[in-house]
């Protein structure tokens, strides 16, 4: 087998390779859960400034803002 034609079979052979690599990180990569800032810092419960009224102070319970409120 002369010189190009080995060329020719590792070039082909490097091709080969790049796509298995390449479809395997793809599949890593849609199968790899992500994860959103909502799931990866919760809002731990207490008492945080109102939104709506700078003067107020509105109480969190860990999962949803409730109706309590109070006065600074």
């Amino acid at each position: 087998m002369s010189p190009w034609h080995w060329l020719i079979v590792c070039a082909a052979f490097a091709v080969m390779l790049a796509i298995i690599i390449g479809v395997i990180v793809l599949i890593v990569r849609m199968v790899k859960p992500r994860s959103t800032a909502a799931t990866a810092h919760p809002i731990p419960p207490g008492w945080y400034p109102d939104t709506a009224d700078a003067r107020l102070i509105r109480w969190h319970d860990g999962h949803h803002w409730t109706e309590h409120v109070q006065s600074r």
